[in-house]
């Protein structure tokens, strides 16, 4: 190459590739460069926004696991009194049912027998239909006993 003005075509066409070449090299520099300093900044930005989520994550998930694990030592110290408290009702539950059908019962056998039960100043009384019963002198193991004899209707 000669200093100065290119006088032949070649070397004008020579000077103008290389200035083409020089500002495309330049040009692709800025770009890579700019490229370089965008990745960076979205992978730093995602990094910290990473980061970020797997606090909250790790945060949330340790105050529900807290919630659930109080709830669950709540249940432990109640359930035991709930359970107590429910079988006891179902104990009375069935004492009542059982005392109430007792005394149906014995009510209706009573009647069914032609006999009716009174109770008066803290006294108990039985009484007969006259009409369904009548009393008799009965043997029993060699020893005569008043008993009930039942006409059947």
């Amino acid at each position: 190459m000669t200093i100065g003005k290119p006088n032949r075509l070649a070397e004008k066409l020579n000077a103008g590739l290389e200035t083409i070449r020089n500002d495309h090299a330049a040009l692709m520099a800025s770009q890579l460069e700019s490229f370089r300093s965008d990745f960076s900044s979205i992978t730093t930005s995602a990094r910290h926004e990473i980061e970020t989520d797997i606090r909250f994550f790790l945060s949330d998930s340790k105050s529900e696991l807290e919630r659930r694990s109080e709830t669950i030592q709540r249940l432990l110290t109640i359930s035991p009194w709930v359970i107590v408290g429910m079988v006891s009702a179902w104990m009375v539950t069935v004492l009542i049912a059982s005392w109430f059908w007792t005394g149906l019962i014995a009510h209706l056998e009573l009647r069914e027998l032609g006999l009716s039960r009174i109770e008066q100043s803290g006294q108990t009384w039985v009484t007969r239909d006259p009409k369904r019963t009548e009393l008799k002198t009965c043997t029993m193991a060699q020893t005569p006993i008043i008993c009930i004899e039942i006409k059947e209707p």
